[in-house]
């Protein structure tokens, strides 16, 4: 059984915190440039080259893409022989700290949130999230969500016979109404089945696929293409200026669920798409 030590995560968590911040993902860059010379609007088209060089002057000056920095997710699988040892909930959280400090990212994270809504100065806690998987590959991945893509998401429950057409229905719905305070181009995560806890969780976790990573399943790749045509046909378009690109692409996780039910999570993303995974097997 190989171990891996909590504090020897806590390094590479801070230095992917700072590298997504700074650093648009290649799939997403040229998502938006294959998706600009498509796009019908000159305002659109506008919109897309000002994302991509906002994207160049933060990587070369290493500074956020976005002024919202975003909530932290840390993303753990175990490959079927290694385990985690020492604390990694309290490494995870020094590490965002550190790299809180070292980007200047701005502090979003409060507790008490009924209530006075403290700022705890340094964007800790982290969500940790680790899962066992029966592979051989152990992996760390780190996700910076913000705030606007976190308030247009959604979770609906809905009757089983529902269908993709429900599905696809309850989305583009959800864009409709909320997108365009979103910063759209979007990228969409979608986690169908489940139950009412896991859908949503599967939603996000779906946004890790890179763009340009296709998925095995011929019918969740149909759907996923089906569902970003679907959305470009709105028309709210880059920047919610107008035009047919909402949408960039989009990813669906799926799992069982009980036959009375059909969840589903809508996990809405702005263009700033900031996650990145590495091997941690060594």
């Amino acid at each position: 059984m190989r171990t891996i030590e909590a504090s020897d995560l806590a390094e590479t968590i801070e230095e992917l915190c700072l590298e997504i911040s700074t650093s648009l993902p290649r799939d997403v860059s040229e998502a938006l440039t294959a998706f600009r010379e498509v796009e019908e609007s000159a305002a659109g088209r506008q919109v897309i080259d000002l994302i991509l060089e906002n994207a160049q002057v933060a990587a070369s000056l290493g500074v956020p893409l976005c002024q919202d920095t975003g909530f932290f997710t840390i993303y753990i699988t175990l490959a079927r022989d290694a385990v985690v040892t020492g604390d990694i909930y309290a490494a995870a959280a020094e590490a965002v700290a550190r790299a809180t400090r070292r980007g200047s990212l701005r502090a979003s994270i409060v507790e008490d949130p009924m209530g006075a809504r403290t700022n705890t100065g340094d964007n800790t806690p982290p969500l940790v999230d680790i899962e066992l998987s029966t592979g051989e590959t152990s992996t760390l991945g780190v996700m910076a969500k913000g705030g606007g893509s976190e308030m247009a998401s959604k979770l609906a429950m809905l009757p089983p016979g529902a269908g993709w057409r429900g599905v696809l229905d309850f989305v583009v719905e959800v864009v409709e109404e909320l997108g365009p305070g979103a910063c759209p181009p979007l990228v969409l995560g979608l986690g169908v089945g489940g139950s009412f806890d896991r859908a949503p969780r599967m939603a996000k976790e779906a946004l890790m696929r890179p763009l340009d990573v296709e998925s095995p399943d011929p019918l969740i790749r149909a759907r996923e293409e089906e569902l970003t045509r679907e959305v470009n046909r709105l028309g709210i378009g880059p920047g919610a200026l107008g035009g047919t690109v909402t949408c960039i692409g989009a990813r669906i996780m799926e799992a069982p669920c009980h036959m009375a039910n059909l969840p589903v999570a809508v996990s809405v993303c702005c263009h700033s798409l900031r996650r990145k995974t590495v091997d941690i097997t060594g």
